[in-house]
């Protein structure tokens, strides 16, 4: 009488790696982990670039026959900061002004600095110069042929006027680039205090109702005096 031979299961071959696959294996996880550095590193420069372009202003490329200004940041009350750009032809200035008289199409304007062609950075402001302890508006201008400075005494009616709470109307270029054809003014900064009776209506571009005081600011050719 024969024994039954159980059956046996067939053996099972180790699971084989060939060199060629192990490096493959390596080099996707080393690329994959160098993409998620660079992603990281990108998305980090990009928010930085971000911040230095509101700091300092950027001014994206514009046609050679037009004018651009944009708004920077400023953390300063009645502190007001711009990056122009201005052909070589024809000359440019920047006037200011605190008075918008009544009726009238625009700004009183004070005075005017010059600006060379390229990219300038503009800043006005409202201060107690304290040098002699009198309020002004001043403007000061940074471009490549160095720094001008302009101020004027202020009224002591816009003194304290200024020195006041009071609630503002703001208009001007923005945060984005504004540009406006060569020969052509751009109106940088339009901040009018509301004061008095009827303060809150909008004038629009029209001329106000009533004197209005502010902060103006205006990019126009320099083609004579203000």
């Amino acid at each position: 009488m024969s024994e039954e031979v159980p059956a046996t299961s067939p053996r099972r071959l180790p699971v084989q790696f060939s060199l060629t696959w192990l490096l493959t294996v390596l080099l996707l996880v080393a690329l994959a982990s160098a993409y998620g550095v660079t992603a990281a590193r990108l998305r980090s420069a990009e928010a930085e670039l971000m911040r230095l372009r509101e700091e300092t202003g950027y001014l994206p490329p514009t046609d050679e026959d037009e004018i651009a200004a944009v708004r920077l940041i400023s953390d300063q009350p009645m502190t007001y900061r711009l990056r122009v750009r201005v052909p070589a032809s024809p000359r440019y200035r920047i006037a200011y002004s605190s008075l918008w008289p009544e009726s009238a199409a625009a700004p009183r304007w004070f005075n005017a600095v010059a600006v060379p062609p390229g990219e300038s950075v503009v800043t006005v402001r409202i201060l107690k110069d304290p040098r002699d302890d009198r309020w002004k508006i001043t403007t000061l201008r940074r471009g490549a042929d160095g720094t001008r400075r302009m101020a004027t005494v202020l009224p002591e009616k816009h003194v304290g006027i200024f020195r006041e709470s009071h609630d503002w109307l703001r208009s001007g270029v923005t945060g984005q680039c504004s540009t406006r054809p060569i020969g052509q003014s751009l109106r940088l900064l339009d901040e009018r205090v509301l004061v008095g009776e009827g303060a809150m209506m909008l004038y629009g571009d029209g001329p106000p109702s009533g004197e209005m005081v502010g902060v103006f600011a205006e990019l126009q050719p320099d083609i004579g005096a203000i």
